[in-house]
C-alpha cells in the first residue's frame, strides 16, 4: 500500500484483514489453528497500521480524535479479540458438556464485570459525545504509562479497543453456550437436502454474508455455511477454493445468482399477464 492518504489506508487494510480472517476460516479446521493464526493476522494489520502512522502527520486536530476514536480501536479490538480467543481455545476442557458449559459461563461473567467497568466511557462513544474527545483520544495524554508508544497512543484508545473486543466475545460466548447446551433435533436435518451444484449453493453463500442479510452483518463467512450445510445436508468442503473457481469463470461470475432473478422476474411477469 502505497498510498499516504489515511482514510483510503485504513479503508484498504480493513478489507485486506477482513478478507485474510475469512481465508483463515475457511481454510483451518482446528479452533486453535483458526484463533492462532487470526491473532497473528490482527496483530500484522495494526503492526502495519502503526508503520503508517509513525510516517504520518495528520492533517488536523478532528483528524487524530478520528484516528484513535474510530479507526486504531477496529484494528486493535481484532488484535484483542483474537488474543482472547487463543486462550479460550486452548484452555477449553476436554470433558463432557456439563465442564464445557461452566467453562464458557466462567469467562462470559468475567467479559460481563469488565464490560460494567467500561461502562462509562462505552456510554460516552453511544452517545457520540466529544466534549472530551481531547483529553480521550489525543497524543500526549497518556504520558505517565512508560511501555506506550506515545506517537501510537492517546489516552483511551485501547479501553476502547478493549470494551469493542469483550462485546464480541460476550457475543460469541452467549451464542456459543446456546448451542452447546441447545439439543440437536436429527428430524430436523434431513427436512431438506441441496441438490443443486455446490458452486450454486457457495454463491447464495457469500451473497447473503456480502449483503449482510443475515444477523444485520454480524456473523462471519463460516457459521452461514455451516448452518447452510446442516439445514441442507451437504458438505461443502473448501468453499474458499470454489470462490477462487468461480472467480475465473469466463462468463457470469454469478451464474446461479443470475438465474434466481431472472426466473424470479419471470415468475413475476406472468403474475401480471393473470
Amino acid at each position: 500500500m502505497k498510498t499516504r492518504d489515511l482514510k483510503t489506508f485504513s479503508v484498504k487494510l480493513q478489507e485486506m484483514l477482513k478478507t485474510n480472517l475469512e481465508t483463515i476460516r475457511m481454510e483451518t479446521t482446528d479452533p486453535v489453528g483458526v484463533a492462532c493464526k487470526s491473532f497473528e493476522t490482527a496483530k500484522s494489520s495494526l503492526m502495519e497500521l502503526k508503520k503508517f502512522i509513525h510516517n504520518y502527520s495528520f492533517t488536523t486536530r478532528q483528524e487524530e480524535v478520528s484516528f484513535f476514536k474510530e479507526i486504531k480501536p477496529l484494528f486493535m479490538s481484532q488484535y484483542y479479540y483474537y488474543e482472547h480467543m487463543l486462550g479460550l481455545k486452548i484452555n477449553e476442557p476436554i470433558g463432557g458438556k456439563e465442564s464445557v458449559l461452566r467453562f464458557y459461563n466462567q469467562k462470559l461473567k468475567h467479559i460481563r464485570k469488565q464490560i460494567k467497568k467500561q461502562a462509562e466511557l462505552h456510554t460516552y462513544c453511544l452517545t457520540n459525545s466529544t466534549h472530551l474527545d481531547d483529553k480521550f483520544f489525543i497524543r500526549g495524554t497518556n504520558a505517565n504509562n512508560p511501555n506506550e508508544d506515545e506517537n501510537f497512543t492517546s489516552w483511551h484508545d485501547s479501553t476502547l479497543a478493549r470494551l469493542i473486543a469483550n462485546q464480541m466475545m460476550r457475543d460469541y460466548l452467549q451464542s456459543i453456550i446456546i448451542k452447546t447446551d441447545t439439543p440437536v433435533n436429527t428430524e430436523e436435518k434431513t427436512l431438506l437436502t441441496w441438490t443443486g451444484p455446490k458452486t450454486h449453493l457457495i454463491e447464495l453463500i457469500y451473497a447473503l454474508h456480502l449483503t449482510e442479510a443475515l444477523n444485520k452483518g454480524n456473523t462471519d463467512l463460516k457459521q452461514i455455511a455451516s448452518t447452510f450445510e446442516r439445514v441442507f445436508n451437504i458438505n461443502l468442503g473448501n468453499f474458499y477454493r470454489v470462490l477462487q473457481e468461480i472467480k475465473f469463470r469466463k462468463n457470469d461470475q454469478a451464474f446461479f445468482l443470475t438465474q434466481l432473478k431472472e426466473k424470479f422476474i419471470k415468475r413475476i411477469d406472468e403474475l401480471d399477464q393473470n
